[in-house]
């Protein structure tokens, strides 16, 4: 073997020993997840909602919903949030410098009058421009602010939250009507808990009506499909698994709950990054592992969240470049605690493999191109290269599965038969084509990393009421 093939061969055996790491995590997360699924008690998943609707021991909580231009779904959503089974609720609406006439919408159907609030700024946010109260509705406040980003409306709405808990809901997102009772069973049963969060689920394809999910059904576009997949993996594998390890770095912007202590302590939301629902839970392990208290930050599987999803390429592109950016931010701003002891779960596992996933775009790209050429030119050995060929695409496709059916053996949502095959279709499909597109435009999200360009992340919307 000369020095060339040396060289080809020591490059070819790095890219199969990312594989191999990567879906070392998998294989342990899976696992982790069944574990973590077989051991929830069944009582958890069929909580009576009365039990905790009459306890005194149920915390009240303030949904805090950041809206920019969400005029096609800002009143159904806050007539869904104000009809959520729970004792104790107050909605904080942030319009956060909206182009459209989301605050129009809210004014005229919710009978909104600018009123004198006390508005403490703890936390540092754009200019507030008014606070409304409802005349019909007196668990709900809107503020007006000057556009600043989503991290920015959230600050300002825990600021001017008056509860223990504060919960971030995307203005687009359903909740189930127990979803917030079942998420914070997590916080009455164990008083360590400073943030829980529940699944994430998607809407596209269900029958949607007052902001009901009425029946559950896969979405007609094949893209949506795909994320949903996706979904079901990142979630019920991933978030699972490292909430039993109390390792988990993300509570999903469209459905978490935080202690209102703990998110002012932190300093709230980065207004530096677009992975702000990530940074500020990394921040929050920092924080209580800094003060050696007991923590735990949980991911509860039965809560449901459900939300739109893109449906064009456009739409789809510019969010998962956002996340990837997003995900570097977050990478970059706490690189000093990898590998440290007192991190504990997170910075030895949690991080490591974040970058892990980081990278993923740079050295899969590559990997598809540099190892067929070096096989071709004969300077790789057909073993290795069929061994590269399992990694890169049937292990993958495994994991998909995996997903679709621990989904399916767990909680069920889809119950035909027709749509379970349809879920495993797809989970097949997407290893070729669909995730070499995500990997593209993941690339373009670390291109942007470095361009840093000023976004909120605008989506637009069809309206719940829209979707059959």
């Amino acid at each position: 073997m000369n020095l060339v093939e040396l060289i080809f061969f020591l490059v070819s055996g790095f890219i199969i020993t990312f594989y191999a790491l990567f879906y070392a995590y998998y294989l342990f997360l899976f696992l982790v997840s069944l574990y973590g699924i077989g051991t929830q008690p069944r009582w958890a998943r069929l909580l009576v909602p009365e039990q905790l609707m009459g306890s005194y021991m149920t915390p009240p909580v303030t949904l805090v919903v950041p809206a920019y231009n969400e005029t096609a779904t800002i009143v159904e959503s806050v007539h869904a949030l104000l009809g959520l089974q729970y004792p104790r609720l107050e909605v904080v609406v942030i319009n956060d410098g909206s182009t459209d006439d989301t605050l129009g919408e809210l004014i005229r159907s919710f009978s909104l009058r600018r009123a004198d609030v006390a508005y403490h700024a703890r936390l540092p946010t754009e200019r507030v421009r008014g606070i409304y109260l409802s005349t019909l509705e007196r668990r709900l406040m809107v503020i007006d602010k000057v556009n600043g980003g989503k991290s920015d409306a959230l600050n300002a709405g825990i600021n001017l939250s008056r509860t223990p808990w504060v919960c971030s809901v995307d203005a687009d997102s359903i909740l189930e009507e127990e979803a917030l009772l079942r998420v914070m069973r997590a916080a009455i049963e164990d008083n360590t808990v400073v943030a829980c969060s529940g699944i994430v689920r998607i809407a596209n394809g269900c029958q949607v009506a007052d902001g009901r999910i009425l029946r559950v059904a896969l979405p007609s576009e094949r893209l949506a499909v795909f994320q949903v997949v996706e979904y079901l993996g990142g979630f019920l594998q991933g978030r699972l698994g490292w909430s039993w390890l109390n390792g988990l770095l993300i509570i999903s912007g469209a459905f978490g709950a935080f202690r209102t202590d703990i998110l002012r302590a932190v300093g709230g939301y980065a207004r530096d990054t677009v992975g702000e629902d990530m940074e500020v839970v990394v921040r929050i392990h920092r924080y209580c592992r800094q003060l050696r208290r007991p923590y735990r930050v949980v991911f509860v599987p039965d809560p449901v969240c459900w939300t739109e999803v893109p449906t064009r390429l456009g739409a789809l592109r510019r969010q998962r470049r956002r996340w990837q950016r997003g995900l570097l931010e977050v990478l970059a701003k706490h690189w000093d605690i990898f590998f440290r002891p007192r991190q504990g779960v997170v910075g030895f596992l949690a991080l490591p493999y974040f970058a892990l996933e980081a990278s993923a775009p740079l050295v899969e790209l590559f990997g598809y191109f540099f190892v067929p050429w070096i096989w071709w030119m004969g300077w790789l050995d057909t073993n290795y290269f069929q061994l590269y060929l399992a990694m890169a695409f049937l292990v993958g496709i495994v994991f998909a599965i995996s997903g679709v059916l621990l989904e399916e053996f767990s909680f069920r949502r889809y119950t035909s038969w027709r749509e379970l095959l349809r879920l495993l279709f797809f989970a097949l499909a997407k290893q070729v084509g669909y995730h070499q597109l995500m990997l593209w435009w993941r690339l373009e999200g670390i291109l942007d990393y470095f361009r840093r360009p000023r976004e909120w992340g605008e989506q637009v919307r069809t309206g719940f009421g829209k979707r059959s």
